[in-house]
């Protein structure tokens, strides 16, 4: 019984560990971006939707693939349905493409 104990255990932990979570959701993150974009900062409430928007990167064995990684980061924004598309365009043509 109790080397069946200790490896659920550890699968509990490591599911908890591992598990990502999104600081923000889309339409938070779109207006923190927009705000970006426009220079007009949200200052350290916009900090996780930030955070969230540009870890969203895609790679392959060769490297950072911007491309790849700009329309991930479109698909994400797309999720909130009120926001204009204009303004995503607008987002993902500044700051779509780059690494931080």
């Amino acid at each position: 019984m109790k080397s069946i104990m200790l490896p659920a255990f550890f699968l509990c932990i490591a599911s908890l560990l591992s598990s990502p979570a999104m600081a923000a959701d889309a339409c938070e993150v779109v207006l923190c971006m927009y705000g970006k974009a426009t220079g007009n900062g949200g200052g350290k409430e916009c900090s996780s939707a930030e955070r969230s928007f540009f870890n969203i990167v895609k790679k392959n064995k060769h490297g950072f693939l911007p491309s790849h990684t700009a329309d991930a980061r479109k698909a994400f924004l797309l999720e909130c349905q009120s926001a204009d598309t204009a303004i995503i365009g607008q987002i993902i043509n500044k700051f779509g493409r780059i690494r931080s």
